[in-house]
């Protein structure tokens, strides 16, 4: 063991006082988990006190050591270390825990508490995000290797790793090889209903050995010595490392080894008999021993001071690079007349990846269908980190926690693709990117059922209009090449959040100009044909703008065609914004989307009319499907003049 080391009656009271401390939070909000409080303790005391490099004043520096909390139920432990480690979270923030607005949520969430480096509690996602921090490490430091050098750890449990999700981003991690990513897992043989024996006997240590990673068992989660030097000896390992240790759930408290010390706060009575087992001296309420603190403290800030500095020259350089962009999107209209849209967004994911050399990202083993691969670049791998192109493989929710990771850890830019009907997949994932405003971007692309032949199991239908339900995340659809463009753009600068594009395989056309195509995004919609006296207003998006189009060109009333790649966008502006965009003029509002209706009533008004999708489609070619679904003009043109009585 390294002399550096606290002294081990000293840890002992460290962690035995972290211990009550988070049990007085959750006993004080009647609600918690002091289960993991209870057990988990002594890992997260040796993270904080002898391993992570970091600096609880600038808790968001780019070269720290990142840590998630998976089993992020466990919130109430990690608050009482941060405060512990000098983080900017005081007594009052404690007491606080669970309550409005404070500090200290129910579960992590990053941006409120100081320290948290990742939002979570839906299990499994934490591993993966941990995964696209250590990718996102793993790329950085190749091109940057005196900037950015850190490990990234993570804490799991029993519910982490029995989620699907943990296969997927484990043994991506494997495969990649990520040195420097050291898991934790705490192996108390628990869940929350009871013995983790009744629904999973998995061996998790033999699991992530047949995935490429170093292993290692701890058989006394007490064991401080063992822990240390486990962490120690995975530093140095050329895999991912997973320390099982095996601890006891609820330890030293009244339910201790059973479910009942997951979820069950412990009474005033029971905190006190706490107190007395694990003979804590006695403190204020919500505060540790200053001495304590002092300790803990002192070893971080050595550790921290020990660490190399990178000159002026190299941080430059990296600044330079993570912050070169191009201020305005590409113009498309030599190259992309009447092409699908995922064509066009290949077209623009070219121009882009040139003036943004931070961008990478994959497919879900989908890149040739969705045309997601960054020319001129490998792929990603152990042997070549500067890599711009992401295998991902078929792991489609995993792709989008990696995602978030690499997002949150900084640096880059990163897109993953996938078909527009899997984004059910991973659509947990695309939730926790608006959770914690992450500029993610997600390329969905087969958007309707133009898919054809492979049949309504891979047609989207309600899976348009249920990305656009989600707070907090950029749905955009763009209806001509300029518009891909701008989509692209815009997703590309965004900087607070996620943006879903949808690029299908119906055709584009170049209307319009690259002003509208802005206001498209910005303000919503774009008018693409415009008649001063229209009487009818077709509305559409996507490759369905084009069918609005030949619509236009068979009525024999006089129509403009709207382009509203940003439904949500549009439906946030007052009225009068509204108006500018689709005049209040007593015209007919059609809206026409190859997916479900519901959903645009409120555009339509009252007498509009909605052509849409509100059933599964059929295996046919794609112009067969489109007619079987009265999605053609003829059929669209005879509607609109039946209900206008001509």
């Amino acid at each position: 063991m390294s002399e550096t080391l606290i002294k081990p009656d000293i840890a002992t009271q460290t962690i035995n006082q972290l211990r009550l401390l988070a049990n007085q939070m959750i006993t004080k909000a009647g609600s918690g988990h002091p289960g993991i409080a209870l057990g988990a303790a002594p890992m997260l005391y040796e993270l904080y006190a002898n391993q992570l490099v970091v600096d609880p004043a600038q808790p968001n520096a780019s070269n720290r050591d990142r840590f998630v909390l998976s089993a992020g139920h466990g919130s109430a432990l990690l608050y009482a270390t941060l405060h512990a480690a000098g983080f900017a979270l005081s007594a009052a923030d404690l007491a606080a825990f669970r309550q409005p607005h404070s500090k200290t949520p129910g579960h992590p969430e990053v941006g409120v508490t100081p320290g948290v480096d990742a939002t979570t509690g839906p299990l499994g996602q934490g591993l993966g995000m941990a995964v696209g921090m250590a990718m996102a490490e793993a790329k950085l430091h190749a091109q940057f290797p005196t900037v950015i050098d850190h490990f990234t750890y993570a804490l799991v449990g029993d519910g982490d790793l029995m989620e699907g999700i943990s296969h997927e981003v484990a043994t991506l991690a494997g495969q990649q090889g990520l040195a420097k990513l050291i898991v934790l897992y705490d192996d108390n043989q628990v869940s929350l209903d009871g013995q983790r024996a009744r629904a999973d006997t998995a061996d998790n240590v033999a699991r992530f050995a047949s995935y490429g990673w170093d292993v290692r068992r701890i058989t006394d989660g007490n064991d401080l010595a063992a822990i240390h030097d486990a962490i120690e000896n995975a530093k140095l390992s050329p895999e991912p490392t997973l320390i099982a240790v095996r601890t006891t759930i609820g330890d030293s408290g009244p339910y201790a080894g059973t479910h009942q010390a997951h979820g069950t706060p412990l009474t005033p009575a029971q905190l006190q008999a706490l107190v007395d087992d694990l003979a804590v001296a006695k403190q204020p309420e919500f505060s540790l021993d200053t001495v304590l603190m002092d300790q803990m403290q002192d070893h971080i800030a050595q550790r921290l001071a020990k660490q190399p500095t990178p000159s002026a020259a190299d941080l430059q350089a990296y600044l330079a690079w993570t912050q070169a962009q191009s201020l305005q999107p590409p113009t498309l209209h030599d190259n992309a007349s009447q092409q699908a849209a995922r064509t066009i967004g290949k077209i623009t994911l070219q121009a882009v990846a040139q003036t943004w050399p931070q961008l990478w990202g994959g497919a879900a083993d989908l890149a040739s269908s969705t045309q997601t691969t960054i020319a001129d670049s490998p792929l990603f791998a152990p042997d070549n980190r500067t890599g711009r192109n992401i295998a991902f493989g078929v792991r489609e929710f995993g792709m989008g926690a990696v995602m978030n990771g690499i997002a949150l850890h900084g640096g880059t830019k990163v897109f993953g693709s996938t078909f527009l009907a899997f984004s059910d997949y991973m659509k947990a994932a695309i939730r926790l990117s608006a959770l914690q405003q992450v500029p993610v971007i997600y390329v969905f692309t087969h958007d309707s059922v133009t898919v054809g032949e492979d049949g309504p199991t891979h047609q989207p239908v309600e899976q348009l209009m249920g990305l656009r339900l989600i707070p907090g995340v950029n749905v955009l659809r763009p209806g001509t090449a300029e518009e891909v463009a701008a989509a692209w753009h815009q997703a590309l600068s965004s900087i607070d959040t996620p943006t879903v594009l949808i690029l299908g395989r119906g055709s584009l056309g170049v209307q319009g100009t690259p002003a509208q195509a802005q206001q498209a995004m910005t303000a919503g919609a774009a008018q693409i044909v415009a008649a001063p006296d229209a009487s009818i207003n077709l509305i559409a998006t996507g490759s369905e703008v084009q069918l609005a189009l030949a619509v236009s060109q068979q009525l024999p009333q006089p129509s403009r065609v709207i382009s509203m790649p940003n439904l949500q966008r549009f439906l946030s502006l007052d009225q009068s914004k509204k108006a500018a965009i689709i005049p209040k003029d007593s015209a007919k509002n059609v809206i026409i989307e190859a997916g479900t209706t519901l959903g645009w009533q409120a555009v339509a008004g009252d007498d509009g009319l909605i052509f849409g999708l509100d059933h599964f489609g059929i295996s046919a070619a794609p112009q067969a499907v489109l007619a079987d679904v009265g999605l053609v003009a003829e059929v669209l043109t005879e509607k609109i003049m039946q209900d206008l009585g001509s």
